[in-house]
């Protein structure tokens, strides 16, 4: 029985902390598409600038999922993989001008 409940609360915390993690990479690409359609975004600028600066409107959501993963990759200024997994996202899966931007 003891063993039961013990399983059960590991299955129903992981599920949890998978769903608050998504929620954490949902808001930041929310924050990114908005931030480089709205107004602020450089209109016909190149697309490495308009990133960066999207992503420096949306510092506080960058950070708490920099916090949420521990992972960090070296070649890119230390963002983590689910950070640059957003930001590709959105930018779009090919990726064009997105080698340009240092994070």
């Amino acid at each position: 029985m003891l063993a039961r409940s013990a399983l059960l609360f590991i299955v129903m915390t992981t599920g949890a902390q998978a769903a608050a993690f998504d929620d954490l990479k949902g808001y930041l690409a929310s924050c990114l598409r908005f931030e480089m359609s709205g107004a602020g975004a450089h209109r016909g600028g190149p697309l490495a600038s308009k990133v960066r600066d999207a992503l420096d409107r949306c510092s506080d959501d960058v950070a708490r999922l920099e916090r949420a993963d521990g992972r960090r990759l070296r070649g890119d200024g230390g963002i983590s993989p689910s950070t640059k997994e957003v930001i590709r996202s959105v930018v779009g899966g090919g990726g064009g001008g997105i080698r340009t931007v240092r994070y």
